[in-house]
Formats: structure tokens, C-alpha cells, sequence
């Protein structure tokens, strides 16, 4: 029933949170690696944690989350290199439930779900700067570097919903610094030998993906078979309407902006060459 289900939840939740607390204080030493790894594995095996795929289930269960959060933010700055190699697989998990959960209107869920993503692009920053000829893939850093390769197109994704949602305000400045970080792991790869696996390129490809080439999509969709005699318009589908908000919210923006004068004779050459 409804009561016994939040009891289980509360406890995987009491449960997290002192996980969190003993990875802060023994992760570090390498005896625990492998306690530390099974507690990962436990906690991602849960029920509860595998239902978080939506906004709508992150907004019932914050508390959960927040502590998710800090278990495997904890995690990634504290347990040895082993570990991280060990868990590679349930780490790009924990990373695409916390893109996810910024989605969810639930403002402290958002929040520290997007934190945690930060946490990730801070370990992998300092790990790319403290190693620019990338090291084998049992290291920490080029776990963590791949795990934001693959991942990246669905963070982009979730990033822009969550900006163009309900409550999107709150999140702004996170969302922002934890893009700057991105942007900046981007441009650092690409000035090295992780250049193979995360590059400038990288970032433009999920952007181009998530605005421009979905609306793409809708619209050929919309004017192919019977879609073009019963959806006549253009901006149909998610990729559309996303494309639409974003050119609305930027022309909202920049409403009272002063538009420098530009001479017509060669306004339209200088923008060509």
C-alpha cells in the first residue's frame, strides 16, 4: 500500500544519505574499493532509483533523489581510481537520471541533480588538466570523459526542457555554470590528445541536435502521407516547439536591445564573407 511504499522509500533514502557520509570518510582508501563498488550496485539495482525516468516521478520523490545526488557526487570526488573503473557502466547511469531529474519541477530536486552533473564536469576538468596526453581508459578521467561523450546529446536535451519549462528561473545560474564547465571541458579536449573522444565539435553536434535537427524532423514529418492533410502547419512535434521557445524567449530578451545601424549597401556582403 501508499504507506508502506513510503517507508521503503524513506529508508533507501536514510540509507544513501549514510552511504554518502562513509564514502566521504573511507572512499579514499583502497582497502574499501571494493565495499564501496557493492554499495553502488546495490543502490542502483533499487526499484526506486530505476523509476526515476520522468520529471513526474523525480517531482514524488526529492528527498531520494537529493540524496542519490550526494551519494554519487561523494563517489566520484572521494573512491579510488579502481572504483570508478568498476563502475563505469552504473556511473552513466546515476549521470542520465541526474539529467533527468533537472527536469523536474520540484526545485530542490532540479537543483541538486544539476549539481551533481557539475561535480562530474569538475572531476573530469581536473582530471584532462592534470593529464593532457590521455592516459589508458582505466583511468578515472577517461571513464569520466567517455561517460560525458555518450551522454552528452541527452544532457543538451534535458538542459534546454528543464530552461524552457515551469520554474526554469531557479535553475538559470546552475544550468549556466554547469554548460560553462561543459563548454570549457570541450575546448580543453580539443587542444589535446582527449581530442578523440570529447571535442568543441562534440558540444556544436548535441546543440545542432537537440533544437535544430528534431524540428527538422517534425516538420518532414508533417509533410509526408496523411500527417500533411491533418497537420498543415509548421512547428509541430517537441523538436519544433523547443525551436520556436527558444527564438521567442531570445527576441523577449533582446526586445529593448539597441540595434546598431548597419549601412544596407553592404550590410548583406559583410554578412556573407
Amino acid at each position: 500500500d501508499g504507506g508502506s511504499i513510503s517507508k521503503v522509500y524513506s529508508t533507501l533514502t536514510l540509507l544513501t544519505f549514510s552511504a554518502a557520509n562513509m564514502i566521504e570518510e573511507f572512499g579514499h582508501k583502497e582497502e574499501y574499493s571494493v565495499v564501496c563498488v557493492r554499495t553502488i550496485e546495490t543502490f542502483s539495482s533499487a526499484a526506486s532509483l530505476s523509476n526515476l525516468n520522468s520529471s513526474y516521478t523525480c517531482d514524488q520523490e526529492p528527498d531520494l533523489i537529493e540524496a542519490y545526488a550526494n551519494f554519487t557526487s561523494a563517489f566520484i570526488r572521494c573512491c579510488p581510481k579502481e572504483a570508478i573503473v568498476a563502475s563505469r557502466s552504473l556511473l552513466e547511469l546515476s549521470f542520465q537520471k541526474a539529467a533527468i531529474c533537472s527536469t523536474a519541477m520540484h526545485q530542490g530536486a532540479a537543483l541538486v541533480a544539476i549539481s551533481y552533473m557539475s561535480c562530474f564536469f569538475d572531476a573530469s576538468l581536473t582530471d584532462v588538466l592534470e593529464s593532457p596526453e590521455c592516459p589508458s581508459d582505466e583511468s578515472r578521467g577517461a571513464v569520466l570523459v567517455q561517460i560525458l561523450a555518450r551522454c552528452g546529446e541527452g544532457l543538451m536535451f534535458n538542459v534546454f526542457y528543464a530552461l524552457l519549462g515551469v520554474s526554469a528561473l531557479s535553475r538559470v545560474h546552475k544550468s549556466a555554470t554547469m554548460l560553462q564547465k561543459l563548454a570549457a571541458l570541450c575546448s580543453l579536449c580539443e587542444r589535446t590528445m582527449w581530442k578523440g573522444i570529447l571535442c568543441w565539435d562534440s558540444l556544436c553536434g548535441w546543440l545542432q541536435t537537440t533544437v535544430l535537427q528534431d524540428a527538422a524532423s517534425d516538420y518532414l514529418h508533417s509533410r509526408t502521407g496523411d500527417n500533411c492533410r491533418n497537420h498543415p502547419g509548421y512547428m509541430q512535434g517537441k523538436g519544433g516547439r523547443t525551436l520556436k521557445r527558444v527564438i521567442r524567449d531570445f527576441a523577449e530578451s533582446h526586445r529593448n536591445v539597441p540595434t546598431p545601424y548597419i549601412d544596407s549597401r553592404w550590410s548583406c556582403r559583410q554578412q556573407l564573407s
